[in-house]
């Protein structure tokens, strides 16, 4: 037997699986218990999956986290996303003809610096998450990210909002060049949960009309407006 799958963000050993898709926009797009047909396919349409609920082993990478690291350490990276998110869906109609947000009215003042920092931290391990789910090694700006450390401004992403809402969710194909050596040199991902698109960057500039590069720093998250990515 091969060496066990570790952690990529602790080196443990992987036992849990990250939801490809938060579980939180699946739940929001088609429900707890799905009434209608729900297909996980490619975007060429060359493979299909039939998905019978939320928890669905289809929705997730292959064991990629340690149960503390998935769990206990990122729950509040994935409850930060859920509040941003849920924010924008229920502001939909403002917000669609293009803003900015401001982090003080989704989180509160009180704890909007913290909570956009965990924010930041979520977009982090979704993208590490990618590049690990497809054998590439992640960056150590990401796991500085997650750590509580200094950061740099490789790691930027970008949110655009869509025109009008989409019955469905999307993983965008990661595109990106490694050296020689096969280490990242820069890369570019996108994730779309129906009403706005989360453009993730390392090394990579983001085209201003997908909103401003933001780093988890600044209050204000400028949005750009949805277009084929």
């Amino acid at each position: 037997m091969g060496e066990p799958k570790r952690c990529w963000i602790c080196g443990e050993i992987a036992t849990s699986g990250e939801h490809l898709l938060k579980r939180t926009d699946v739940v929001a797009v088609f429900g707890e218990s799905f009434s209608k047909r729900v297909v996980k396919a490619d975007l060429e349409g060359n493979h299909k999956k039939y998905i019978q609920s939320p928890n669905s082993k289809y929705l997730k990478y292959p064991v990629n986290l340690c149960a503390n690291c998935n769990n206990a350490r990122t729950q509040p990276y994935d409850r930060a996303y859920k509040q941003f998110a849920d924010y924008i869906r229920e502001n939909f109609d403002e917000l669609k003809h293009g803003a900015e947000i401001n982090t003080n009215l989704v989180f509160g003042k009180q704890y909007a610096k913290k909570m956009q920092r965990n924010l930041f931290c979520y977009f982090a391990k979704s993208f590490g998450c990618q590049l690990d789910d497809v054998g590439l090694p992640v960056p150590k700006i990401l796991k500085s990210i997650l750590n509580g450390e200094n950061y740099g401004n490789l790691y930027r992403v970008g949110v655009c909002i869509r025109p009008q809402k989409l019955d469905g969710l999307s993983n965008f194909p990661l595109e990106g060049d490694q050296d020689e050596y096969g280490k990242p040199v820069d890369f570019y991902w996108a994730q779309d949960n129906g009403s706005f698109t989360v453009i993730h960057a390392y090394n990579r500039q983001i085209p201003a009309e997908y909103g401003d590069e933001w780093l988890g720093k600044s209050k204000r998250i400028v949005m750009g407006k949805w277009s084929d990515i």
